[in-house]
């Protein structure tokens, strides 16, 4: 997430995710519309913008004839589809995306109800007005959901001469929305094939992003019996300590490029 990212020499700016981690599903790249992918660790060219960072630089496809592909799993699924001019003058690609990662969520310590959803859009679009000159245009819309409604969490930690475990009991909710939207048009002008090529490009992004939550908890810090020839063993023997906490956040985040 710390590279650059340019797609067909469109430079891709990445969401300003207030926090990162299980709330972010999808990666901007749609790995079944690609056609190749540089990536660049440093010392890379001038049209990169000069900057100090690695550089990840993908093409999209430009299909040859109509094609398609379908992906499911119980993570998610993706439909990618694309075709082509008789004169191979037009040629489009859509890719759809939904993924949810409810169920590795699920297998977390802090038990409760996750319900994250993503969804994805791309599409890239190429128009040979001439054989010099091509417009081509990549349009992008994505909407992350995560809804979290914790209940407890057991953490046992520790050593054998002192077992340790934490249980927090929870009240609340956290609710999460990240809305991204990217469109792009460039015109690619091939003056001389082996020594001049001018593209312009005008983009836009827009990024609005709310994080919500009230979460109320309530924890217990216990010793657990750590003879071993006890028929207790690994159960709680005495309570060290009680507590509790209160987590809010009214975060809201709009960016304009």
């Amino acid at each position: 997430d710390e590279n650059l990212i340019y797609v067909n020499d469109i430079e891709i700016y990445r969401p300003f995710l207030v926090r990162s981690g299980r709330q972010e599903g999808l990666s901007f790249i749609n790995s079944t519309m690609v056609s190749n992918v540089l990536f660049s660790a440093g010392g890379f060219e001038a049209r990169y913008g000069d900057k100090m960072s690695s550089v990840l630089d993908i093409r999209y496809k430009e299909p040859e004839s109509f094609e398609g592909s379908v992906q499911m799993s119980l993570l998610g699924g993706s439909v990618t589809l694309g075709d082509a001019s008789e004169n191979h003058r037009f040629t489009q690609i859509h890719g759809f995306r939904y993924r949810t990662n409810q169920y590795v969520l699920n297998s977390l310590d802090t038990e409760g109800d996750y319900q994250p959803t993503f969804l994805d859009y791309q599409s890239f679009f190429t128009f040979d007005v001439t054989d010099k000159f091509e417009l081509s245009a990549l349009f992008n819309v994505t909407s992350n959901k995560y809804l979290f409604l914790p209940e407890d969490r057991e953490t046992e930690f520790g050593t054998v001469n002192e077992a340790l475990q934490f249980k927090v009991f929870f009240e609340g909710q956290e609710l999460n929305q990240y809305d991204t939207y990217t469109g792009a048009i460039a015109g690619d002008w091939l003056i001389n094939k082996d020594k001049t090529r001018l593209k312009l490009i005008f983009s836009g992004y827009r990024s609005l992003q709310d994080e919500t939550f009230d979460i109320e908890g309530a924890y217990r810090l216990n010793e657990l019996d750590r003879d071993l020839g006890s028929e207790e063993f690994g159960v709680v023997a005495f309570n060290r300590g009680v507590g509790g906490f209160i987590q809010h956040a009214r975060n809201y985040f709009d960016a304009t490029v």
